[in-house]
């Protein structure tokens, strides 16, 4: 067993080094790389969720559009005044038969405002849509970000081990040509034991990198085809969105800012949500107007008991109803929608500025962590380099132990796996900088308009503290 470790059977080493980098290597050999832009479009065309509120975008236009029409007319046949003595209907003049034919006419806007609220729905589902679409490319890109992490860490720990074995090798070597040395020797034994105590802590780390990547690339894989199931993934040094170009000129400035997140679908929804209670207001203040109808009716009369030809009847009529118990009832319902108004402007305010908090929170994030990487590659890592190659080196003429020479070994694994974390870390809150972000949609167009938005609406009505 301890000449596996030791050199003696470089076939094996090799073997065993093609065991543990067999999943990482098999994967690139599958497939070319999949991009986090690749893996984001594959989960916004598979997507329900979207394809849900797309559905119900269309069926609230479907309702804006029925919203528009009159009630139907009715139709009424009635046989009048039949006499019950006999049932003839020449018996008597009043007997007659008639056709009448009614139309009642919504109140004031009524149709209009319906119209419009319906319209706002299905905006609102739009923006619905492009939050989903925005929420699934933050979760996927996360996702796909801790697999290319785990894959990365993955290579980089089975480099170190081949290097290891590199120089277990030379250990081995080193000790058997020894003049006047034992290789049973209490020094000889340790050194070897402990570099087969530190193969076997980086196995058990190849294992717990192999067990997170499939853990991340099985919950990732949920959102791709069966054909990019085994696809590489490889994580750069620049994060996919660069959040500088399109934050840093405004960070500073709050109205620069909030008018940069008033673009968001989030804040889209609460203005849709504050033009349809407007549009409530309205609707309540309908039924302060009274409703019209129009009656007509035709009457037919046969013959009179002689023979003699009778005139029918045609009877034209309208009606209007009194809201003369409605007043105060009306009132409260109007007030209760401002209320309601009221209530989504200032959840409107308030997701403004949870928003703003969240935006700057994530960008000092973004900062600090660019700083650290910077210091990773302009100092930390470089300095733990030339350790490593001045401890090999100075082993290799006698000058150190060779614990140093895993010391430094080990040093530079952990440096490059924390280096890794970090890279990890800046390109997630690059991606959740990104949420925040305008000018990307990945939705298809969107459905004709109708002849008034949420913002006209909003306009039209009013958007202040309204007392009624």
């Amino acid at each position: 067993m301890m000449s596996f470790f030791t050199g003696r059977h470089p076939a094996a080493q090799a073997i065993m080094f093609a065991l543990l980098c067999w999943p990482a290597l098999s994967m690139q050999a599958a497939e070319p790389d999949l991009s986090l832009e690749q893996t984001r479009s594959y989960a916004l065309q598979s997507d329900p969720a979207l394809r849900s509120q797309r559905q119900l975008e269309q069926a609230y236009r479907q309702d804006s559009a029925a919203s528009r029409y009159w009630p139907n007319p009715k139709i009424a046949l009635n046989a009048q005044n039949l006499p019950t003595d006999s049932w003839s209907f020449e018996q008597e003049p009043m007997t007659q038969i008639q056709l009448g034919i009614s139309q009642m006419l919504p109140r004031g806007d009524s149709l209009g405002l319906q119209a419009q609220k319906q319209s706002l729905m299905a905006g609102l589902s739009r923006e619905n849509q492009a939050l989903r679409a925005r929420e699934l490319r933050r979760e996927v890109s996360l996702l796909w970000l801790e697999a290319a992490r785990a894959q990365a860490a993955e290579q980089l720990t089975a480099g170190h081990l081949q290097h290891l074995q590199q120089q277990a090798a030379v250990l081995n070597r080193r000790y058997r040509n020894a003049s006047g040395l034992n290789a049973d020797s209490g020094p000889q034994q340790q050194d070897l034991l402990r570099v087969e105590l530190e193969t076997q802590r980086i196995r058990e780390r190849l294992l717990n990198l192999q067990q997170q990547y499939q853990a991340a690339r099985q919950r990732l894989n949920e959102w791709l085809p069966d054909n990019e199931a085994a696809s590489a993934l490889t994580l750069s040094d620049a994060p996919a969105f660069e959040p500088s170009e399109v934050l840093a000129g405004i960070m500073a400035d709050d109205q620069a800012l909030a008018a940069l997140l008033m673009q968001h679908p989030l804040l889209a929804q609460a203005e849709n949500r504050v033009a349809s209670a407007a549009a409530d207001i309205e609707l309540a203040r309908q039924e302060n107007k009274a409703q019209w109808g129009i009656q007509a009716s035709y009457g037919y009369r046969g013959d009179d008991a002689m023979g003699n030809d009778r005139a029918d009847f045609v009877s034209v009529g309208v009606s209007v109803d009194l809201p003369l118990f409605n007043g105060e009832r009306n009132e409260r319902k109007v007030a209760a929608s401002v209320r309601r108004r009221e209530a989504e402007q200032t959840r409107q305010q308030l997701l403004l500025r949870q928003l703003l908090s969240a935006v700057r929170n994530e960008w000092a994030q973004y900062q600090l962590q660019r700083q650290r990487l910077e210091f990773y590659d302009q100092t930390l890592l470089p300095q733990i380099s030339r350790q490593q190659q001045a401890v090999e080196s100075s082993y290799g003429q006698d000058r150190n132990d060779f614990n140093d020479v895993i010391r430094a070994l080990m040093e530079r694994l952990n440096g490059d796996i924390e280096r890794l974390n970090l890279l990890r870390e800046l390109h997630k809150t690059a991606i959740r900088l990104e949420f925040y972000a305008p000018g990307f949609s990945e939705l298809p167009p969107a459905a004709p308009a109708e002849p008034a938005s949420a913002a006209q609406l909003s306009m039209k009505f009013g958007h202040g503290t309204e007392q009624e």
